[in-house]
């Protein structure tokens, strides 16, 4: 007998087909429990860790003050009748001008039941996406730096059906003093082909990014921007947060993302929404917490555990 599955439905999902016209949109969601408690605002930070710059910026590496940072993360977040959880690593190293990075990400979605063409339920599925990324970097001098990294993802919408695609990020970080500036492209790659055998592509974007430390004794305040242009659907997302940091031990942070939507309802990948998050460092071990509240997860809560060491060199 046949099953008929919720194929287009996860399809809208993964591939958003009607809504954003892009695919694949989970891989440009940030990865980093420190700059997700800024709405993702940190793309040209050097302080707010480096363990998931293989989803982000490799470019930071070869200008970090720390040698090693690896890092784990777990989030959940509301997704139909249950909660989809999210976990995986990552870990950055950096031997003087050349830097390198790995992580991997993993989503577990709450079980869809399959129905027979009766009505009647038979079986289900648990969906499913996982991310693979592998960053590199190199610097010259202690002012300017190029990474890129290179990045395999998979979405299984059903027991027959998975997704798969491979792209790439080219970026450049520049640092004068207390400023960082950062800029290059993200996403590039072929176009994925959905269940209905259309092809669409990937969430591609000219990206830029500010930081800039304000140093008050003790304290330290770390004001951030960034800014896409997804030029596959015309649309932008623009992001802006804060940290404050006392003896760079306990860190508070705040954010708000804006992403635009054209008169065609299509959309950038990620969400508008508020984010807020806290952080504590001793010894090399840190712990992130962050919560999001944007349209797409209604609420997410993502925490993740550190260790970095290794301190000094290009600061």
């Amino acid at each position: 007998m046949k099953r008929i599955a919720l194929s287009l439905i996860l399809a809208a999902v993964c591939i958003s087909a009607s809504a954003q016209g892009t695919a694949m949109d989970f891989i440009r969601s940030d990865r980093n429990p420190a700059t997700l408690g800024t709405a993702g605002a940190g793309y040209a930070s050097v302080d707010m860790g480096t363990a998931f710059s293989a989803f982000g910026n490799p470019a930071a590496i070869s200008l970090a003050g720390h040698m090693v940072d690896a890092a784990g993360t777990f989030g959940m977040a509301p997704a139909g009748d249950g909660k989809a959880l999210s976990y995986g690593g990552g870990a950055s190293l950096r031997l003087g001008s050349f830097g390198v990075s790995a992580g991997y990400i993993g989503t577990a979605y709450p079980k869809i039941p399959f129905f027979s063409e009766g009505g009647g339920a038979s079986g289900s599925f648990a969906p499913s996406e996982m991310t693979v990324g592998l960053g590199l970097s190199y610097a010259i001098g202690d002012f300017l730096s190029f990474g890129a990294l290179a990045r395999y993802a998979s979405s299984a919408l059903d027991s027959k059906t998975t997704l798969t695609s491979f792209s790439a990020d080219v970026m450049a970080m520049y640092r004068h003093d207390a400023l960082t500036v950062s800029a290059g492209v993200a996403s590039l790659g072929p176009k994925v082909a959905s269940v209905a055998n259309r092809s669409y592509p990937l969430p591609s974007s000219v990206r830029v990014g500010a930081a800039y430390k304000l140093g008050l004794g003790d304290f330290a305040v770390d004001f951030l921007a960034d800014g896409d242009y997804y030029w596959a659907n015309g649309t932008f997302g623009v992001a802006a947060g804060v940290q404050g940091g006392f003896r760079d031990m306990a860190f508070l942070r705040a954010g708000y993302r804006y992403s635009g939507v054209r008169e065609d309802f299509s959309a950038a990948p990620v969400p508008s929404g508020f984010s807020a998050g806290a952080g504590v460092r001793l010894f090399g071990i840190g712990l992130d917490l962050a919560y999001i509240l944007n349209s797409g997860t209604g609420g997410a809560l993502v925490a993740g555990l550190s260790y970095r060491f290794g301190q000094g060199g290009k600061r």
